[in-house]
């Protein structure tokens, strides 16, 4: 066989398998792939251990590749009921958690067995479920206790109704309809804007539910879809994007974790480079990577002031928060998208020497670019990377008091982890 045709096939053959799940692949197509790679004449004349070393490079490589997607994959009925019936028994479980009972009569919008809430909790401690054919779930919900090990954005379960705690409301985003706030009638920091959808408009609540049509959306909204908005249309068509690049940073790949707003158009998102499995083994190596912009401390920020920033949609709701500096440029605020300084006791932050620390997933940092970014970073850059909002917070609930990410009030009695003292190095 000429090399040409050996290199044709090779690569043949991994284009076959990136386009072709990984998960559903069945033995008998890896078996053809390996006796056909076998067979190609080079490789017959390596030595055994060449052959397989060889082996092992093709397929880590495919797996590498394959593991990007993001797309929903599987049988449809994982998602989707046809009719709301099997066997005279309703299927749409609404928000009913995976090992819960119950069901509605009332049919989903698309099709769909459960709501969001439905779909991503659960009554055991997992943070991620794996349905038939190899579909992963990220779980945000877990009703009988917070998990071991949550997921990047936290868990509603400190916000639920179940939690003996008469501050649980002050430990999350409320996203549980019927469940009003018990302290907050709006959402804090709020500038007085965003009143498209009346009194519960998103960016007031997110428990209640707004009327359609709202700001262009085509349906109601709440609770998940009313953060997680994609444009001006629901999730549900993002949930089976074909993409393989893990930097989310347009319409067309969904944005980061389908994080979309509306302010003067179309082209505003979200831009972050995801870890697939949502960083339930979060390290130094792997985490989300998010994006910053040391821009004005002195407005409400938004896109259009802090570009396709996390910081910058979290201002649609709590913009006063980013009015950090008086007009005498004096902090009034702790900052947000601003520089970690390479100085005073900030030269030591995540213990840093010569100006680069290690990167400590408990107090994430932003970038001032993620253009042809790949692959999460190990290390902080003093005088470059950024604190943002979700340096400090969760995003969806922590067992602690302001969505933190550590015990702030109750240190240092409680002697727990303090974050504030990974970058405030002379507090600690």
């Amino acid at each position: 066989m000429k090399k040409s045709t050996q290199i044709k096939k090779v690569t043949q053959l991994t284009l076959f398998t990136q386009f072709t799940q990984f998960t559903q692949f069945t033995l008998f197509t890896w078996l053809k792939i390996i006796v056909q790679i076998f067979q190609l004449d080079k490789l017959s004349k390596l030595s055994k251990p060449g052959k397989l070393g060889f082996l092992f490079f093709i397929i880590s490589s495919l797996i590498f590749t394959t593991a990007l997607y993001a797309k929903v994959t599987g049988p449809c009925v994982n998602c989707h009921t046809m009719h709301n019936s099997q066997n005279g028994q309703a299927m749409n479980r609404g928000d009913t958690p995976w090992g819960g009972s119950g069901t509605l009569n009332t049919p989903n919008e698309t099709l769909l067995n459960a709501t969001c809430l439905g779909c991503h909790s659960s009554t055991d401690g997992e943070t991620i479920k794996t349905l038939p054919g190899g579909q992963k779930v990220p779980i945000v919900f877990n009703t009988t206790g917070y998990p071991a090990n949550p997921l990047s954005g936290g868990n509603f379960y400190w916000v639920s109704t179940g939690v003996a705690s008469s501050e649980n409301d002050t430990k999350g985003h409320n996203v549980f309809l019927g469940n009003g706030d018990d302290n907050l009638s709006s959402a804090p920091g709020d500038v007085g804007g965003g009143t498209c959808g009346g009194v519960n408009a998103c960016h007031k609540n997110l428990y209640a539910s707004t009327s359609p049509p709202s700001f262009g959306f085509p349906g109601a909204r709440q609770g998940c879809t009313k953060c997680h908005m994609v444009g001006t249309d629901f999730p549900k068509g993002y949930h089976h994007i074909n993409d393989t690049d893990p930097l989310k940073n347009s319409t067309s790949d969904g944005w980061f974790r389908f994080l979309s707003g509306h302010q003067s158009g179309s082209g505003h998102g979200v831009t972050g480079l995801i870890d697939v499995n949502w960083q339930h083994d979060a390290s130094s190596t792997v985490h989300n990577e998010y994006l910053g912009y040391s821009g004005t401390k002195t407005s409400a920020g938004g896109f259009s002031a802090l570009g396709n920033t996390m910081t910058a949609y979290c201002t649609g709701c709590h913009g006063n928060f980013h009015i950090e500096q008086s007009t005498s440029n004096a902090w009034i605020r702790h900052p947000s998208d601003a520089v970690i300084p390479n100085s005073g006791e900030f030269a030591s932050a995540y213990n840093a020497t010569g100006g680069t620390g290690t990167y400590d997933p408990r107090v994430p940092v932003a970038r001032p670019t993620l253009n042809g970014w790949t692959t999460p970073d190990a290390t902080v850059r003093l005088g470059t990377d950024l604190v943002m909002c979700l340096s400090c917070h969760r995003a969806h609930g922590s067992p602690y008091s302001k969505i933190m990410r550590w015990d702030y009030k109750g240190w240092p009695a409680s002697g727990e982890f303090n974050g504030c003292t990974v970058c405030h190095t002379g507090k600690n």
